[in-house]
Order: structure tokens, then C-alpha cells, then sequence
């Protein structure tokens, strides 16, 4: 059975860098599995919370009908700038969501970060919730994440090569053959595009 890495017992290693604003320049379809492995880092005011990302969806510009930065608008016009900026928005009134910017400018590409594998300040995490919350329930949805990881509007247009919300590597190895690949979650199937295999994502390990 293919899986992720063990974070179970994961410390930051000495080697650990921060992803260069480079790594985003590139089209959302080529760069959305390279996000896989790399670590998220929010720094807050109670300190740092990390995990390492396992599930991420690529948004490809103009390609089709389901992206909805295709149109500039005032909420999607980070999306129109060039890859390296945090693109985050509301849904259901309640849950905040966030997206990399990725490729040049005015080709508005994302990639959607949709779980993490939490690795640090889990109990900074847990204080976000009102009742305790095992720690595999704590970021494995994309509004579980960012409530977790305190990501709000606020963050929207955060540079992520800078100190607030970023990326870093840790050198953790993915087998391209452990990634599976779906059609994104909750596409309407009267959007054009919608059966697109655009989802990318890791298995968690079994116990036992």
C-alpha cells in the first residue's frame, strides 16, 4: 500500500531551507506535485506550526471552465500576480481556504493545499477548537488546516518567501509511484473540466 512519510516522531533538521521564490514560477500543472513532501510553516504569536503537505489540486489557467481566477475580479486578483504569494478566501461563511500562487504574472495558476500532516506546535493547533480534536483531524481538510494553522484573509497576498506563512524543505523523499492521482473534490459535474485528474495525494499509513 502506497504511503506517506512517517512524521510520527519528525524533528526539523539542521538542513531544513525555506523554499525560494523560484520553486512557484512555474505552471500549476509541472510544480503541484512538488509540493508534496514540502513542509508548511506558519509562524503565529504563540510560535511556529508546521506539517508536511499530503494532498494538494492543481487550478491550471484558461485550461477550463472550473478554475475561477480565469476572470479577474477583486477576490481573484492575487491570483493574477507572479507565483510566490498566498491566494486565501472564505467559503460557507465560515471556513477559510488557501492556494500558492504559482507560474508567471496574468496567468493566474494555483495549487491548492488540501491537507497536512501536522510536525510542529500541534498544541498551538489544538487550542484553535473548541473540544479536543485528535491530531490526524486537526489539518487533513483544507478548512480544518486553517483553522488550525490560524490562516485567515489576513494572509491574503502574503509573500511566501518571507516569515509569516511559507514553505520549507526538509529533505523528506517522496516515491512518485506513492502518489495517487484523482479528479478534485467537490467540482460540479456541469462545470467543464470537472473529471479532471488534477488532485494529487499521499496515503496516510496504517497502524499496525
Amino acid at each position: 500500500m502506497p504511503s506517506e512519510p512517517d512524521t510520527t516522531r519528525m524533528v526539523r533538521p539542521a538542513s531544513a531551507t525555506r523554499v525560494r521564490g523560484d520553486f512557484y514560477l512555474r505552471p500549476a500543472i509541472d510544480c503541484a506535485t512538488e509540493f508534496l513532501g514540502k513542509v508548511l510553516v506558519r509562524r503565529t504569536a504563540g510560535g511556529r506550526v508546521a506539517g508536511v503537505i499530503r494532498d494538494v489540486e492543481s487550478y491550471p489557467a484558461f485550461v477550463d471552465d472550473v478554475h475561477h481566477g480565469n476572470k479577474r475580479t477583486p477576490r481573484t486578483t492575487v491570483m493574477w500576480e507572479a507565483g510566490g504569494v498566498a491566494y486565501v478566501y472564505l467559503v460557507y461563511g465560515m471556513w477559510h481556504q488557501f492556494a500558492a500562487v504559482v507560474n508567471q504574472a496574468d496567468v493566474p495558476d494555483v495549487v491548492f493545499i488540501r491537507g497536512v500532516v501536522p510536525v510542529e506546535g500541534i498544541d498551538l493547533m489544538t487550542a484553535q477548537w473548541d473540544k479536543p480534536r485528535a491530531v490526524t483531524n486537526l489539518t487533513n481538510s483544507p478548512g480544518k488546516l486553517c483553522k488550525s494553522f490560524q490562516i485567515t484573509t489576513d494572509l491574503y497576498g502574503a509573500d511566501l518567501t518571507a516569515d509569516e506563512l511559507f514553505l520549507e524543505d526538509w529533505g523528506i523523499p517522496i516515491n512518485p509511484a506513492d502518489i495517487h492521482t484523482t479528479t478534485r473534490v467537490g467540482i460540479s459535474t456541469q462545470h467543464d473540466g470537472h473529471d479532471a485528474p488534477l488532485r494529487y495525494h499521499l496515503t496516510p499509513k496504517r497502524s499496525g
